[in-house]
């Protein structure tokens, strides 16, 4: 159902859009995660070969391409997600626990 198909003078149909919407989003939000482990285990294997090297842990040029490329789809929000995602891919090579979400 998509939101274009939502009538307005029915609220028993706009909350079966809501509820459908909303696990479409839960889905997506789970991929989200999903991909950002994936993303955090390979960055994991390039700072490891990098310092392995002698090499610094993180490459800052390489940073700044990441966060331009996210900026240019998203502007200042982009930037921000861009460095968040950053964050999460850097430092520590151990997996954070787990935690439930709020």
């Amino acid at each position: 159902m998509s939101p274009q198909t939502l009538s307005a003078a029915d609220p028993a149909v706009a909350e079966a859009t809501i509820t459908t919407l909303r696990s479409s989003i839960d889905v997506l939000d789970a991929e989200i995660l999903t991909l950002l482990d994936r993303r955090r285990e390979l960055s994991e294997g390039v700072q490891r070969a990098r310092m392995s090297t002698g090499g610094r842990r993180t490459e800052f040029n390489r940073e700044n391409v990441i966060i331009k490329r996210y900026a240019d789809r998203f502007g200042r929000p982009g930037a921000a997600i861009a460095m968040t995602v950053l964050e999460i891919c850097r430092g520590s090579t151990s997996k954070p626990a787990s935690s439930s979400p709020r």
